[in-house]
């Protein structure tokens, strides 16, 4: 880890900025998520840990995905709006 990477993790005021796809086998969802990267990865980690599949995409992933439901959650330090839809 560089200089700059150790004072980003460093600063608890740091938000980093992702778009992820989330697939499991009750539904695939595209979260648009910001929050200090200890936080994201932490929730990540989760996802994966609960047998989730996870990727990064972008913006566009997250604009044209055809959805069922959208939700916006906030928690300590992670904001997150969620596009989930639900296999059927």
């Amino acid at each position: 880890m560089d200089r700059t990477q150790e004072n980003i993790m460093a600063d608890e005021n740091y938000v980093q900025h992702m778009f992820l796809q989330v697939e499991n086998s009750d539904m695939n969802c595209v979260l648009n998520i910001a929050g200090h990267p200890y936080r994201l990865r932490e929730l990540i980690f989760l996802m994966v840990e609960r047998g989730c599949r996870v990727k990064q995409t972008d913006s566009d992933g997250f604009n044209a995905f055809e959805y069922d439901q959208e939700t916006v959650e906030v928690h300590d330090y992670l904001t997150s709006i969620i596009k989930a839809k639900f296999v059927k």
